[in-house]
């Protein structure tokens, strides 16, 4: 078991003194744990086989969702609560809506009060530890920019994600530069407006110009 990783972020809507903290603590390096590990884990733990951990989850999934879809809220001691949220198909309610033109909205799991106690002190148990990175510090488009020259010297193109890796700044912020260049024509977006791909147009960043 290790420790959680943090760093401070600066908080970028705090200009006029709004918020009272001017930075917030944001874990680092997280991990998505998939069901196959989690079975994995449990299997491990006990004398339960992988194939009966597998169907248990399954049925366990399929009996939440068909409770939730009949209005009901499931709860699980000790863990959550399950509840839905409901809305006009057309985006506006009247309250002359009839039961077609009603769909769901949102599926909404709220952790139970001891759940979370238990969260916090393993958090406690397992500690936490400051990384090496400065994602507090101030970013500037030059430094971006150099960065930038750095990567696409071995790399042909770029995402939103890898540039807030590569640059240790916030979804917010790497939003803002990309907006930055490809407005100012630096990068242009090669792949689809769902799933972005920038590439440096010719004479950016170290690139050849046409």
């Amino acid at each position: 078991m290790g420790n959680i990783k943090f760093d401070f972020y600066k908080n970028p809507d705090n200009k006029e003194g709004k918020l009272k903290s001017e930075y917030h603590i944001r874990v680092c390096g997280q991990q998505t744990i998939s069901t196959k590990r989690i079975i994995e884990l449990i299997h491990n733990a006990s004398t339960l086989t992988p194939a009966d951990i597998n169907a248990v989850i399954f049925a366990f999934q399929e009996e939440i969702a068909n409770q939730l879809a009949q209005g009901n809220i499931v709860k699980l001691e000790g863990l959550c609560s399950f509840n839905i949220s409901l809305k006009s198909a057309n985006g506006t309610c009247t309250g002359k809506e009839n039961g077609k033109a009603i769909e769901l909205k949102s599926v909404n799991i709220n952790p139970e009060k001891e759940f979370t106690e238990r969260v916090k002190d393993l958090v406690k148990k397992y500690g936490t530890e400051k990384v090496m990175a400065r994602h507090s510090d101030s970013l500037t488009d030059e430094k971006v920019d150099r960065i930038l020259t750095n990567y696409f010297s071995t790399n042909k193109a770029i995402t939103r994600p890898k540039l807030q890796d590569i640059c240790s700044t916030t979804r917010y912020m790497a939003m803002q530069q990309i907006k930055r260049l490809t407005e100012s024509g630096k990068l242009v977006n090669v792949g689809f407006e769902n799933h972005p791909l920038y590439m440096p147009t010719p004479g950016s960043f170290g690139t050849k110009e046409e």
